[in-house]
């Protein structure tokens, strides 16, 4: 019901000020927690056996709810940079990116709360199987998300890429994806496995929620 009341306000804002939530604080807060709580509830429907994990998601995502009530609801305008097609494919991108990347770390934290666990019903290896399944899915939306950029950066400002600071971070979250990753496939020490994950999204965090609003570059290009 609350997520279905979240699509409502969205379409309604999106309605009135004539353009996605992509532009401001407010609105790239409230359409992040919009898709992370629609990631996590078609996750919870589909894979009832782990509702465990849902106790390391929701605290998350509460988190990012009192934030989003904490901020100002301006109205924004779109520039004229920002109407492409392209841009569409970039953000939806990004949205599936970190809710995948918000599962992965849920079942990350989960490992490693069941690993001290006497609970011998628990499978660690099916849990981090999960995890990394959720994390490369997360690589490759990612991956279309900066593909995608790229097109609509070569649109916008003629170039493909800037080394901006948004761009440069991103480009290191998509770096630590492909480490950790490797890491998983490559090393037997799978017990660091989640202790990576859990960088990654508060590396990926900062990225997509700090770095947009500090820099003073000419790309605003939030997800």
């Amino acid at each position: 019901m609350g997520l279905l009341i979240h699509t409502v306000s969205l379409g309604i804002r999106w309605g009135r000020v004539g353009h996605g939530p992509f532009i401001n604080l407010y609105e790239i807060l409230s359409s992040n927690v919009w898709s992370l709580m629609l990631c996590f509830v078609i996750f919870m429907m589909l894979s009832k056996q782990n509702a465990q994990m849902s106790r390391y998601i929701v605290p998350i995502l509460a988190l990012l709810m009192i934030w989003l009530v904490f901020t100002p609801a301006r109205d924004t305008y779109l520039p004229p940079t920002y109407n492409t097609i392209w841009l569409y494919f970039h953000v939806f991108s990004g949205k599936f990116f970190l809710g995948l990347l918000l599962l992965a770390t849920g079942m990350a934290i989960f490992e490693l709360v069941a690993t001290k666990s006497t609970d011998r019903s628990i499978s660690i290896p099916a849990i981090q199987l999960l995890s990394y399944r959720f994390l490369a899915f997360a690589f490759c939306f990612e991956s279309l998300m900066l593909f995608f950029g790229a097109i609509w950066a070569q649109d916008a400002w003629g170039r493909y890429w800037s080394w901006d600071p948004l761009e440069t971070w991103a480009f290191l979250t998509w770096l630590s994806l492909v480490f950790v990753l490797h890491w998983k496939t490559s090393h037997g020490h799978q017990k660091i496995y989640p202790v990576l994950v859990l960088a990654c999204f508060v590396l990926a965090f900062l990225t997509f929620f700090g770095v947009p609003f500090i820099s003073t570059a000419p790309h605003k290009g939030m997800i």
